[in-house]
C-alpha cells in the first residue's frame, strides 16, 4: 500500500513537469512571426487534437485530486482515461504521428498516469484485480518452457477435453498452496453465487458449461473485475470485442459488467473461436490472445496443436493450463484439500422492463429495498438510474418485488422517475467545468440541455441529471440562506522583486508570451504573474508593454535592446485588460467579430470566447488552421 501511494505521489509530481513541457512544445508550434504567415502553418489538425487531449488530461488530473473513493468517482475517472486513450489510439493510425516524439510522450504520460490510477484502485479494492495478479503469479511459476506437455493424461471427456501434464500440475500446485490457495478458496466459495446462472446461459447459447471456469480465472467470478488492459467484467471483454457481440456501453451503463449479457456474449465468442480453429484449446487461447496472430503462427509453423505451437506470449502459453487447473480443482474441491468451504447463496432476482429513466433510489423506496441492493443486482448500471439513452432497460429487482413494482411504477409521477439539479451559469464557468463539478459527462450536459457546441452565457439555466440521494447533491448546491457572491478581483502587476531590476518590454509584431519568455530566459508563469495576468492568459498585442524582472546587473539579450528598457522607480503601469483586448465587435444580426492580431491562433481565440475550435472553423467556413493578421472571424452567429 505504501509503495502504491508513493508511486501516486511520484506520478503526480512528474505530471506537472511533463505536461508543462508538452504544452510548451505545442505553443512553440503555434507561435509564428509575420515572416511565417506566407507559409502553411506548422500546427496541423493532429497537433490541435493532441493539444486538446493534453488539456483534457490536465482537467482530469485536477478531478483526480478532489475525487473520493466512491464507485461513481472511480467510474468517472476511469471512463475519462479510457476516452483519452481511445482518442490517442485513433490518432495512432496517422503515419506521421507514429514516430512523433510529442505524440509518443503524451501517450506514455497518459498511460503511465492511468496505470498509476489503477494501482491506487487495486490498493483500495484488491479483489477487482485479484485474477490478473494470479495470472501474473502463474506466468512466473510456469516460466520454465522445458516443462513437459508430453505423456498427458485424459481425466474426463467433456466437450472440452480435460487433461493433465507438468504445466497443469504446476498450476494445480499453485492453487493449493500459499497465496494461491487463499485466492482459490475465495473463488470456489463464489461459485455458489454464480454457477447455476452462468452455466445455464452457456447451455442456452450452445456453449460447453465447463467454460464457466474460464470466467473464474478471468475475473474470479467478479462482475466488477478490471485489468490494466482496459478489460472489464466477469468475462474481461475489451470494448471493441464486447461491441462485436452486442455489449454496448455509454456514460450510463456498461453491458460488459452484466453477468447474464456478458456470459451469453462470451459463449458465442468462444463458439466462434472453436469453429475457427476446430480445437477448444486453440479457441480458448484465442480468447486470451489475438485470434489473427494465432492463425499466423499456425500457418507459419504448420502446427495445429496448442501444446506444440511455438512463440505464443507467455500468458497465452500458461492460460489453458491455468483454466484446466481451475476446472479440475472445482470439480472435486475436497480431493484438493478444500473441505470447509462456505458457498455463497445463489443469486436470484426478478426482472422488469422500464421504458424511461428511473432513479434507483426511488425504486428502492418504492419496493422496500435499498439502493446498494439494486446496484449489486445491476452491475451494468454505472450511475444512479436506468439509462435515459435507451428505449427500454431490463432492471433486476429482489425476488418477490415484481408485482409491487409494477403496481407502484404505473402510478409514479413522472418527475420522480429521474431527478435533476438546477444550475445557473456564473461568470468564468464553462460546460466542461460544470460537468466536472457534478461528476457527469460533458456530452450528457449538452444532450439534456440541447446544446450543440460549447457556448453558454452567464445567467443561463442548465439541468444536471443527479441521483435522488441528498448526500450526493448536497455537496454541490449552495445554501438557500444568505450567501456571499464570489467577486473576481483583478490581479495587480508585481511592484518589487528583491534583488531584481525591472525591464519594460514592448511587444513586437508576431511575438507571443512563449517567445518573450524564451528570449529573456524566464518562465511563462512568472511573466504572467509579474504583469498581473491570469495563468491562462494567451493573447497579447503589438505595442503592449510587459514588465520583466531580471537579476540586478543582468542585461537583456542584445537583440532586445530596441524593445526593452530599464524602468525607473515609478507607479507600476496597470496591466492591459484582457477583456479590452478581446472584446467582440457587434455585427448585424447579433453576431460578433474578432479581428485577428499577429500571434493569434485558433486555440487562443476559441479560449478567449469560450467556444470550440470546431465551431469557430465551421462558422467561418475554414478548412485550414491558417490565420492572417487583419482577418475577421465570426463569433457565435445568429441561431447558434
Amino acid at each position: 500500500m505504501k509503495r502504491v501511494l508513493a508511486m501516486g505521489r511520484y506520478f503526480t509530481g512528474i505530471f506537472a513537469i511533463s505536461l508543462l513541457l508538452f504544452l510548451s512544445a505545442c505553443q512553440q508550434k503555434s507561435a509564428r512571426t509575420e515572416a511565417d504567415l506566407s507559409t502553411p502553418p506548422t500546427a496541423t489538425q493532429s497537433d490541435l487534437q493532441l493539444e486538446s487531449i493534453a488539456r483534457q488530461f490536465a482537467e482530469l488530473q485536477k478531478t483526480r485530486t478532489v475525487a473520493d473513493t466512491t464507485q461513481m468517482d472511480s467510474i468517472f475517472v476511469d471512463q475519462s482515461f479510457q476516452e483519452l486513450l481511445t482518442d490517442l489510439d485513433s490518432l495512432a493510425s496517422n503515419q506521421q504521428l507514429q514516430d512523433d516524439k510529442t505524440f509518443i510522450s503524451l501517450r506514455g504520460l497518459i498511460q503511465a498516469s492511468y496505470d498509476d490510477y489503477l494501482q491506487e484502485l487495486a490498493a483500495a479494492n484488491p479483489e477487482a484485480f485479484a485474477a490478473q495478479e494470479v495470472l501474473a503469479d502463474i506466468d512466473s511459476l510456469l516460466l520454465d518452457d522445458s516443462l513437459s506437455v508430453a505423456g498427458t493424461d485424459t481425466l474426463v471427456t467433456l466437450r472440452i477435453p480435460v487433461i493433465t501434464n507438468q504445466k497443469v500440475n504446476r498450476a494445480i500446485s499453485y492453487f493449493t498452496k500459499g497465496r494461491g490457495r487463499k485466492v482459490m478458496r475465495a473463488w470456489l466459495q463464489r461459485t455458489g453465487r454464480w454457477e447455476t446462472l452462468v452455466k445455464g446461459h452457456l447451455r442456452d447459447v450452445g456453449a460447453p458449461e465447463e467454460l464457466f471456469y474460464l470466467a473464474m480465472i478471468e475475473s474470479g467470478l467478479n462482475p466488477d473485475a478490471r485489468s490494466y488492459a482496459r478489460a472489464v467484467g466477469m468475462w474481461q471483454f475489451i470494448s471493441s470485442t464486447g461491441r462485436a457481440y452486442g455489449l454496448e456501453s455509454s456514460w450510463w451503463y456498461d453491458m460488459r459488467r452484466d453477468p447474464v449479457l456478458a456470459t451469453r456474449a462470451a459463449g458465442k465468442h468462444l463458439l466462434d473461436l472453436y469453429a475457427r480453429f476446430d480445437d477448444w484449446y486453440l479457441g480458448i487461447a484465442g480468447y486470451n490472445f489475438s485470434p489473427g496472430k494465432i492463425d499466423r503462427q499456425i500457418r507459419r509453423y504448420n502446427i495445429n496443436d496448442y501444446w506444440q505451437l511455438p512463440r505464443l506470449p507467455r500468458q497465452t502459453r500458461n492460460y489453458v493450463p491455468t483454466f484446466l487447473a481451475a476446472l479440475i480443482i472445482a470439480s472435486d474441491p475436497a480431493a484438493h484439500g478444500f473441505t470447509d468451504l462456505e458457498f455463497h447463496e445463489p443469486i436470484a432476482f426478478d426482472t422488469v422492463t422500464v421504458t424511461e429513466a428511473v432513479d434507483l433510489n426511488v425504486v428502492a423506496e418504492m419496493i422496500g429495498s435499498e439502493y446498494n441492493v439494486l446496484k449489486q443486482l445491476n452491475p451494468a448500471l454505472l450511475r444512479w438510474c436506468t439509462p435515459p439513452d435507451r428505449p427500454t432497460w431490463l432492471l433486476n429487482i429482489p425476488v418477490g418485488t415484481r408485482d409491487v413494482f409494477l403496481d407502484k411504477y404505473a402510478d409514479m409521477p413522472k418527475e420522480k422517475k429521474v431527478t435533476w439539479l438546477h444550475h445557473r451559469v456564473h461568470s468564468g464557468e464553462t460546460l466542461s467545468t460544470i460537468a466536472r463539478k457534478y461528476r457527469v459527462s460533458l456530452a450528457e450536459v449538452r444532450r439534456f440541455n440541447k446544446i450543440n457546441g460549447s457556448l453558454i452565457r452567464v445567467g443561463q439555466d442548465l439541468v444536471i441529471p443527479v441521483p435522488a440521494d441528498k448526500k450526493y447533491y448536497s455537496n454541490y448546491t449552495a445554501p438557500q440562506t444568505p450567501t456571499t457572491r464570489r467577486v473576481s478581483v483583478p490581479r495587480k502587476p508585481v511592484e518589487n522583486v528583491p534583488g531584481h531590476a525591472k525591464h519594460v518590454h514592448t511587444v513586437q509584431n508576431g511575438e507571443s508570451f512563449w517567445s518573450i519568455s524564451q528570449q529573456y530566459g524566464v518562465s511563462l508563469t512568472k511573466l504572467r504573474q509579474w504583469n498581473g495576468l491570469s495563468n491562462y492568459a494567451r493573447l497579447i498585442k503589438p505595442g503592449q508593454t510587459l514588465n520583466i524582472w531580471l537579476p540586478e546587473g543582468q542585461k537583456p539579450p542584445s537583440s532586445l535592446a530596441a524593445s526593452s528598457s530599464v524602468a525607473t522607480p515609478a507607479v507600476p503601469e496597470p496591466a492591459v485588460s484582457k477583456a479590452a483586448e478581446t472584446a467582440p465587435v457587434p455585427l448585424r444580426g447579433g453576431s460578433n467579430v474578432h479581428t485577428v492580431k499577429p500571434g493569434d491562433t485558433l486555440w487562443d481565440i476559441a479560449q478567449a470566447y469560450n467556444i470550440t475550435i470546431r465551431d469557430l472553423k465551421r462558422w467561418n467556413g475554414k478548412r485550414s488552421n491558417m490565420l492572417k493578421p487583419g482577418e475577421e472571424l465570426i463569433i457565435a452567429p445568429p441561431g447558434e
